[in-house]
């Protein structure tokens, strides 16, 4: 647990970070829920695809929620908490699979973005291990994107 920092501190990472998480939250389902319902001639790449980055974007769910609990903070405990706190927008629809691909690349991009500010955040607070943690999820969520444009050229 983190004792070392102000309330202001706790306050605004532990905020920054329930932000995230929720966008993550949607992400994940989103990148799921195509996964599910890809079709057409790149099928199976495209379904294998999206279940390597789901599970990726699972794991980090936990990282972060883990993250905020060490702060002494709940992380968020319900899908309404979270869509309440998330800035990505969920899809109405399945799309057809490039179209799975410009909707996913998008939200990685913004979720880096997202990462990338919760990082910056931290740092200003001298709180390292959350910057290294978003270090680490924008690195993936960049990758993610660029194996994404890929399979729409």
């Amino acid at each position: 647990m983190t004792d070392h920092y102000t309330a202001d501190a706790r306050i605004k990472i532990t905020d920054a970070l329930k932000g995230y998480l929720a966008d993550t939250a949607v992400v994940y389902y989103k990148t799921h829920a195509f996964h599910w319902n890809v079709e057409g001639p790149n099928f199976y790449s495209t379904h294998i695809m999206f279940e390597k980055f789901y599970t990726k974007l699972w794991k980090s769910l936990d990282d972060v929620a883990e993250r905020i609990r060490t702060f002494g903070e709940k992380a968020p405990s319900n899908f309404i908490e979270l869509l309440q706190n998330a800035s990505i927008k969920e899809t109405e629809t399945s799309p057809v699979d490039h179209i799975m691909a410009k909707v996913l690349r998008d939200d990685y991009l913004l979720l880096a973005k997202n990462a990338r500010e919760v990082g910056a955040l931290a740092e200003s607070f001298g709180d390292r291990v959350t910057t290294d943690l978003m270090t680490e999820k924008e690195m993936f969520l960049e990758k993610a994107a660029w194996m994404l444009q890929s399979t729409m050229s």
